[in-house]
C-alpha cells in the first residue's frame, strides 16, 4: 500500500517500451556492424502512437539485413502452420543459419 507522501511512477503508453527498445537494438545492430564503406542511405523510423519517434539510420547492407530477416521470419511463421513445411527459413531444419535460403 502506498503511503501518502509516495506517488506510483506513471504508467507507460502500451507498447511505448517496446517500440524505444526496438530503436535501440535496431541502432546498436547498425553501429557495432556496418555493412558499407559509405554512410547511411535511408532511414527507419518507429513511431508510437503518442507521437514519441525513434530514428535509425541505416546502410544499404543493412537494410537488406533488415528484409531478408522479416521475408525468412515470415516464411517461418508461414511454415509452421498445420499445413507448412515445419522448417524454419534460416537454416531449413538443419541448425546450420543460411541453408533455408
Amino acid at each position: 500500500m502506498l503511503s501518502p507522501s509516495t506517488t506510483a511512477a506513471a504508467p507507460t503508453p502500451d507498447g511505448a517500451q517496446h517500440a524505444e527498445r526496438l530503436a535501440g537494438l535496431l541502432a546498436e545492430l547498425c553501429a557495432s556492424y556496418p555493412t558499407d564503406d559509405g554512410g547511411a542511405v535511408a532511414s527507419v523510423e518507429i513511431q508510437h502512437q503518442t507521437g514519441a519517434r525513434h530514428r535509425v539510420e541505416v546502410q544499404a547492407g543493412q537494410l537488406e539485413w533488415l528484409a531478408s530477416l522479416i521475408n525468412n521470419e515470415l516464411a517461418t511463421c508461414e511454415n509452421a502452420h498445420a499445413d507448412g513445411n515445419q522448417m524454419c527459413a534460416h537454416c531449413a531444419g538443419t541448425g546450420e543459419v543460411g541453408q533455408g535460403r
